[in-house]
């Protein structure tokens, strides 16, 4: 079984309204979404710990970046929870993760991470403003009645 083959079937298949494809690049994952920006997600093993990194590059799309990842940069070891943190919009503007990671496997950690992205591109919210977290539930509403 390939490295990232569980990765790509959650995110084709549950995400299927935002991600278009993915690409086993064979060190990462990419994901592209349907607004041609792309999700590259990796992980290693090969560490006593698990590390991991998924990076939304959307600087071509709107000049920002979402990234979430678990390496122990000293920078920023005075967030809560690091090593684990968060950039949103621009590389220095790092925060706790909006979402619970702790204790989630990497595939709970992706699904979170694509929820998000997936909120932010459907409610049109600029990351600097983004101060709610939407329900899966009220998206799919949306959809239904076309406000999306």
């Amino acid at each position: 079984m390939e490295k990232f083959s569980r990765f790509a079937r959650i995110a084709e298949t549950e995400f299927s309204d935002f991600v278009i494809s993915t690409q086993d690049l064979g060190h990462k994952l990419r994901i592209y979404t349907i607004d041609k920006s792309f999700i590259d997600f990796y992980f290693t093993t090969e560490l006593i710990i698990t590390r991991f990194s998924i990076h939304w590059e959307r600087s071509h799309v709107d000049g920002t970046v979402v990234r979430i990842d678990n390496t122990p940069d000293i920078k920023w070891q005075k967030i809560s929870t690091y090593p684990v943190h968060f950039h949103e919009g621009k590389y220095e503007r790092v925060k706790i993760p909006p979402f619970e990671i702790k204790n989630k496997s990497l595939e709970n950690i992706l699904r979170e991470f694509l929820r998000y992205a997936r909120k932010l591109k459907f409610t049109d919210l600029k990351l600097d403003k983004y101060s709610r977290d939407f329900s899966d539930k009220e998206i799919k509403k949306w959809k239904r009645e076309d406000k999306l």
